[in-house]
């Protein structure tokens, strides 16, 4: 039974990392690059999306991996961590469909 949940994490963690590190780089990509033309020159609009890819990817990482990886962590760390990464992702959300809307 070991056997099967060790192939089973493994394959979690195989399948998340790279979803996890490509939201990240994505969002710095927004965050910290200069868009010319597009939507994604538009400030208002780049920082809240690049934000949003990156607390994504810290959702996916803790969520996929690191409540797998450690499973002793006390569940009051780990919902509040979850909880802080979660309201950062809803409010970018909000904040980007407040800043696309057209005056």
């Amino acid at each position: 039974m070991g056997n099967r949940r060790w192939i089973s994490m493994t394959m979690v963690v195989a399948t998340a990392l790279p979803w996890s590190v490509a939201l990240g780089i994505l969002g710095l990509w927004i965050l910290f690059d200069s868009h010319g033309l597009g939507v994604l020159s538009n400030r208002g609009i780049a920082v809240p999306v690049g934000l949003c890819s990156l607390a994504g990817a810290q959702l996916v990482f803790l969520m996929c991996i690191a409540d797998r990886v450690f499973p002793r962590v006390p569940v009051s760390l780990n919902r509040s961590v979850e909880s802080v990464f979660g309201a950062i992702l809803v409010i970018m959300t909000i904040v980007l469909c407040v800043n696309m809307v057209p005056i």
